[in-house]
């Protein structure tokens, strides 16, 4: 499952959404792509999860490529999604982790959990800048995106299994377009879904060298599949009983609704919002530094970088994030940039990898 998800990302980024808007005719893309796991370096956990077993528990990619053009704050265009976010029990890397590794178990019962929501998506968007305060030194930006989608996994596991035993207690609540659990349950026809998701930034020059801004990414976000395939409910084995004659007998019980002779169902997805922070504070004409913080789900990165300025606008910048370990290094002027930010730059080791570009370009 995780294969065929994760290796579609390769993750979120930095990228700063805070343009200036003018009257000038405008024509810009953008492509953002991070990705963090816990538990295995990135290729571990999409392949074999063979890596020595760290702690943790939580994985994502968010992937964005748009193009659009602009004018007088308007700007309008197309873009193009892939999310996936993972939130496991630590318990469960390590019985993964046992199982695929073929080391001996504990006699235990383990705790298996697993939260995983994917979509792929492509859709239209449309920003405007309003300008406040004077001098306009407070922009704020409303983005509002609607999109269609026919590919997401929406599903929770939680229950217990004990050692390598088939013994335990699950309890399943999964929706899918393709069923990569079970391999049994996927409808004969795609879903379709047209959802929306609304963002929001706020950037405010509150003096000619300080600057201070966030994000809210997908402060909401729906979107309503008709005809999704699914399982659900619960499954029990016990291996073996004794009923009144003494015999010993097998006592299983399976109690799961599913999608099997495309009995579909309609299924509403939502994404958690991502929050971003940022002070940004020029210290002279050649340097400056800027201090993010932002806020996925459970996870929370803190990152400190500097750059230095020449020619006209041009930067080459360099940073250090906590959590994740990671060092950026990037290039940016007002019309092009390129940032690359991995905590190992041997990607079979990383456990985070970000790249990002833009190229903005004015009438």
């Amino acid at each position: 499952m995780k294969k065929k998800i994760l290796l579609l990302g390769f993750s979120t980024s930095l990228l700063s959404p805070f343009l200036s808007a003018n009257n000038q005719f405008e024509v810009f893309t953008n492509f953002d792509s991070e990705i963090y796991t816990e538990a295995q370096p990135i290729k571990a956990f999409i392949d074999d999860f063979d890596a020595p077993l760290t702690s943790g528990d939580s994985a994502f990619t968010y992937n964005l490529f748009e193009i659009g053009a602009g004018y007088g704050g308007f700007k309008i265009g197309l873009q193009s999604r892939f999310d996936y976010v993972l939130n496991f029990d630590p318990d469960t890397a390590l019985y993964t982790h046992t199982e695929k590794n073929d080391l001996p178990f504990e006699e235990r019962f383990y705790t298996y959990y697993l939260d995983a929501k994917q979509v792929t998506s492509n859709g239209v968007f449309v920003s405007y800048d309003f300008k406040l305060l004077e001098d306009n030194a407070l922009t704020i930006t409303p983005k509002l995106s609607v999109f269609a989608s026919t590919h997401y996994q929406d599903g929770t596991v939680d229950g217990h299994i004990y050692s390598d035993e088939v013994e335990g207690d699950i309890d399943v609540d999964y929706y899918f377009s393709k069923d990569i659990l079970f391999k049994k349950y996927t409808p004969s026809n795609n879903p379709e879904s047209i959802g929306y998701s609304f963002d929001i930034f706020a950037n405010w020059q509150v003096n000619n060298d300080l600057q201070i801004g966030v994000s809210v990414k997908d402060l909401f976000y729906k979107a309503k599949y008709d005809n999704s395939g699914y399982v659900t409910g619960q499954a029990v084995e016990v291996p073996y009983g004794v009923n009144s004659d003494g015999n010993v007998i097998s006592q299983p019980t399976v109690s799961l609704s599913t999608s099997d002779n495309n009995n579909t169902q309609s299924h509403d997805f939502e994404m958690k919002m991502r929050v971003q922070a940022f002070a940004d504070y020029r210290i002279n004409d050649w340097f400056s530094t800027a201090l993010t913080v932002k806020q996925y789900d459970q996870d929370t990165f803190s990152q400190l970088k500097g750059r230095i300025h020449f020619w006209d606008h041009w930067k080459v910048q360099a940073g250090y994030e906590s959590k994740s370990e990671a060092m950026l290094f990037g290039i940016e002027n007002d019309y092009f940039g390129l940032n690359l930010q991995t905590d190992n730059f041997d990607l079979d080791k990383a456990y985070y990898a970000n790249i990002n570009w833009y190229i903005n370009i004015k009438f």
